[in-house]
């Protein structure tokens, strides 16, 4: 077991000091180095293993209860990523790496229900059709209560998702909040669900009127080619202008942000990235994805519009390019890259900042919209009373006279 954890623990540094490139869109190979450049470097270097070692000993000997093999290594791995003031640096163990990689392929083993959070606590923002949730009743505005019996006041949305994912067939039992039809009074809602493989719906369009309306959940491999093909779409059936939805979209994949920014762009800056010890690097227009459209774009985001999709904002809103509605952004100007490990499982850290093209800091700021629209998350299901839509929607059909 000291092997192990000493094996794990020289791999999340190698990974941490070889790691170049960004997360959404380049993943990064694992170094076979990091056994000589570990054993073979400084003091300083070494006293980690050898301290490691010793609490390690230590435990096996003494402990009333005996270190775990799995929790001793998920702990020290934790414990690690965490010294480095990293609010963004989770350890995956192999079960939940593989959920991870899953969703950034657009399907996962999981209930079919899109997560917003606020003042800590996570609800139902969208439940998709013809899924686990759906058929089982589960409502927009849901707050998550208890998770297969453990009950908690808040809780965190990333909690949620290790929880409520898992291999299909299986099965998960909720408890949510549901707010009365009067908005005050609430009850209880207890369900079993079926876990089942979810084909993420990660795009909604249709036609308003003369404004093309679409919605994106998420940055994943497939978002570039789903926003080109709606848009393409749309100005057929006769959109003149259009809604891009960002709202409770927490990013995904940079190249993918790149990409979207790039449909609408013809050209200049999209992004500046921020390493340590570098000058921002200035990344431009995609020369993959060409500009399709010159149409009007008014572009929604709200408190839970995260990393990509406030590159994507900040973008358009820099280029004078698309008008923001809506509320504060999420603030999340990092952008982190993903490293599997040798033993199974992987680690995701923050290597890089990035800043709108005209260097305008996000990260712990967010951006601000030029229309503020304050809304309740619960109101945001029914297009009818999303006032935040609606006012989208009519500064697009303004943005066409």
């Amino acid at each position: 077991m000291n092997r192990w954890i000493k094996v794990v623990l020289c791999t999340l540094l190698a990974a941490a000091m070889f790691a170049g490139g960004f997360a959404g869109g380049y993943l990064f190979a694992v170094h076979d180095r990091f056994g000589e450049m570990f054993w073979s470097g400084g003091a300083r270097d070494r006293s980690v293993g050898d301290a490691v070692n010793e609490v390690v000993d230590l435990l096996a000997g003494r402990a009333l209860d005996p270190v775990n093999e799995t929790s001793a290594t998920a702990g020290a791995i934790q414990g690690l990523l965490e010294s480095t003031g990293d609010k963004y640096a989770v350890y995956f163990d192999p079960r939940h790496f593989e959920y991870f990689n899953e969703e950034s392929h657009g399907e996962f083993g999981g209930v079919g229900v899109v997560l917003g959070e606020k003042d800590g606590a996570t609800y139902v923002v969208e439940v998709y059709p013809d899924t686990p949730a759906a058929n089982a009743g589960v409502r927009s505005g849901d707050i998550f209560v208890d998770i297969d019996g453990t009950r908690r006041d808040k809780w965190p949305s990333e909690e949620v998702v290790k929880r409520v994912r898992g291999k299909e067939g299986t099965k998960v039992s909720i408890v949510f909040k549901r707010l009365g039809t009067d908005g005050a009074s609430d009850k209880e809602v207890s369900v079993t669900l079926t876990r089942a493989m979810i084909e993420l719906p990660n795009i909604k369009s249709e036609l308003e009127g003369s404004v093309g309306y679409i919605r994106l959940s998420q940055f994943n491999e497939k978002a570039v080619d789903k926003v080109a093909e709606a848009i393409t779409d749309l100005e057929k059936k006769g959109a003149k202008s259009f809604v891009l939805d960002l709202r409770d979209n927490p990013g995904g994949l940079l190249n993918q942000a790149e990409g979207v920014s790039s449909l609408f762009l013809e050209s200049g800056v999209v992004v500046q990235v921020e390493e340590r010890d570098k000058k921002p690097e200035k990344r431009s227009v995609s020369s993959r994805y060409k500009q399709i459209t010159k149409a009007p774009v008014v572009l929604l985001i709200n408190g839970n519009s995260a990393s990509a999709s406030e590159i994507v904002a900040g973008a358009l809103q820099d280029h004078k390019r698309a008008t923001l509605v809506g509320e504060n952004s999420f603030g999340k100007g990092s952008v982190q890259t993903v490293e599997p490990l040798h033993g199974g499982g992987g680690v995701k850290f923050t290597i890089a900042h990035y800043l709108t093209p005209n260097g305008r800091v996000i990260d712990g700021k967010g951006l601000t919209p030029d229309i503020v629209v304050e809304m309740d998350p619960e109101k945001q299901a029914d297009p009818k009373t999303d006032t935040q839509l609606q006012r989208a929607l009519a500064e697009a059909r303004k943005a066409q006279q």
